[in-house]
């Protein structure tokens, strides 16, 4: 199944039209969007800055789909990791978003909730942002990766046609 996936994906890189880069280029874009934590906005991110910086809409769209229901567990915890290891203990955070939520459902004071409440929020910012760093740091190589395998098939592909 895995392999029809590829060969899947391979033929419809080998239909898009555009010089290697130009390709490439929307590949990898496609590549970095897929592993940041924003995996309801994927398609719009990659097709949005394939748009700004004049790649491919197509190659993008496809490259997203390096994050799909068997890979995002595995990107996301690595993009969660990767951002903890460099930016700080989070670790932290998540124990507090426990204890935020075991306060919000005893009988406390209405304003002590809301106390709670901002705080929680301020954790899953937190939370997010060294997802996002994450994922930023692991996608910007791999898209660098995504962007010479495709543009190297690319312009063999071409070469040969």
């Amino acid at each position: 199944m895995f392999k029809k996936k590829i060969a899947f994906f391979v033929e419809k890189i080998k239909k898009l039209n555009g010089d290697p880069h130009y390709v490439a280029f929307g590949m990898a874009i496609g590549v970095f969007v897929s592993i940041t934590p924003t995996i309801p906005f994927h398609t719009i991110l990659a097709v949005t800055l394939a748009i700004l910086l004049k790649a491919s809409k197509p190659a993008a769209l496809i490259g997203v789909w390096v994050s799909n229901p068997f890979t995002v567990v595995f990107l996301y915890l690595a993009s969660y990791k990767v951002g903890h290891f460099f930016f700080g203990n989070s670790m932290q955070a998540l124990k507090s978003i426990e204890v935020l939520i075991h306060h919000l459902e005893t009988d406390i004071d209405f304003s002590q909730k809301i106390i709670y409440f901002t705080e929680f929020i301020k954790t899953k910012i937190k939370t997010f942002m060294i997802m996002t760093a994450g994922g930023a740091l692991i996608g910007l190589p791999s898209g660098l990766v995504a962007y010479f395998i495709t543009r190297n098939f690319f312009a063999k592909l071409r070469r040969k046609n």
